[in-house]
């Protein structure tokens, strides 16, 4: 059994957002959308389609009130025979088809009208797994440290559009030196690899100082054989499982009480940790079966949505999102504004409840939809 004090991670947290609400007494309920359980890189891919859908987790999350989410459910008038509903049972296809749907608008103004709140971690894969790389050339910089908390971003996401633009190469790299597991006698090898795939961007001008600095940086890495994150760990594992994304929300809102859709592999792993805050056992979280579960199954439908959003994101280019926005119907478009102020509505009750692991790129898109609604 081991000992995990959560005040090792949180406090950190507190620093780095202290107008967050991380101290009041929330219930959070949890599902989990494109969850692999483990992220890895083979000879001709990955183990999951790349771009399907970030790793999403949350879901619904409620104050001092207990909202009668019955009320919701049977005003959906779903057929009795379904004994668990999911995004499925209320709308099918893409995000932008997903809009079209009655069903879900109706989901989605309940949860706006009533006492209800929306949460989430939001995870791009592929950017996490590059980022170790941009942290590493960091910590062997002295320089790069110095440059303000802005400039790691501007690294890692020229570095995630290079990735997202040779990615058949980054795949072919990351196979060819057992990434994130690099070898001592590699790391030269390695970054000479990985910097040919700079040579025809570099002039760019949306790309010329990422790339230039992270070069530079680099080198310093090159000299002293090193690449602290991305060395001593397992061959070809970019992610062994998806259990620090459970972690998270128990330390950061650590007198709040978490209620996740039943998943045996992290319950087994969480299971082998005692969690301290300070000397008391912290016993805040729960799995229960989202057959059994209402508030889970609600969950379920909202983070199958924001996977299906993020997909729709990462898949297509701004011109093209921009045309999508600019033809919603009416309805699609009404549908649209309603998720859009939950998020809003979340965000003013506590920004802490959105979390996302992504590049300026994605952001950048998302915002592009925020600002182009209809409203």
């Amino acid at each position: 059994m081991k000992y995990l004090d959560i005040n090792i991670m949180r406090n950190p947290l507190k620093l780095l957002i202290p107008n967050a609400d991380l101290d009041s007494a929330f219930t959070f309920y949890y599902d989990e959308t494109n969850n692999i359980r483990k992220f890895s890189v083979r000879e001709k891919g990955f183990n999951s389609p790349l771009f399907e859908s970030n790793f999403v987790i949350g879901g619904v999350v409620i104050d001092e009130s207990k909202p009668d989410i019955g009320k919701l459910f049977s005003g959906l008038n779903l057929e009795s025979s379904i004994k668990e509903v999911k995004l499925k049972h209320l709308a099918k296809g893409d995000f932008l088809s997903c809009l079209n749907s009655h069903k879900l608008n109706c989901f989605l103004r309940y949860l706006l009208e009533n006492s209800f709140y929306i949460h989430y971690s939001n995870i791009n894969l592929l950017y996490f797994s590059l980022a170790d790389i941009v942290d590493s050339a960091l910590l062997n910089s002295k320089t790069g440290t110095q440059l303000g908390l802005g400039f790691p971003h501007l690294l890692k996401n020229c570095l995630y559009k290079i990735a997202k633009l040779e990615i058949d190469s980054v795949i072919d790299l990351f196979y060819k030196f057992e990434y994130p597991n690099i070898k001592k006698c590699s790391v030269i090898p390695f970054i000479d690899a990985l910097t040919e795939l700079f040579e025809d961007y570099e002039d760019k001008p949306e790309f010329h100082l990422g790339l230039t600095s992270l070069k530079q940086i680099l080198k310093k890495s090159k000299n002293k054989k090193s690449l602290p994150f991305i060395m001593d760990e397992e061959d070809y594992i970019l992610m062994e499982n998806f259990s620090g994304f459970y972690l998270r929300p128990l330390y950061t809102f650590k007198n709040s009480t978490h209620i996740f859709d039943k998943e045996d592999s992290i319950e087994d792993i969480l299971n082998k940790f005692v969690i301290k805050d300070g000397d008391k056992v912290l016993q805040s979280y729960y799995f229960e079966n989202s057959k059994d579960n209402l508030y889970i199954q609600a969950s379920d439908i909202f983070i199958g949505l924001v996977g299906k959003l993020s997909t729709f994101i990462n898949t297509n280019s701004p011109a093209d999102i921009k045309n999508s926005i600019q033809n919603l119907s009416t309805f699609q478009s009404e549908t649209l504004n309603v998720y859009f102020d939950l998020v809003k509505k979340a965000e003013s009750k506590n920004f802490a409840f959105l979390h996302s692991i992504d590049s300026f790129e994605e952001a950048s898109k998302l915002k592009l939809i925020y600002e182009m609604r209809k409203k």
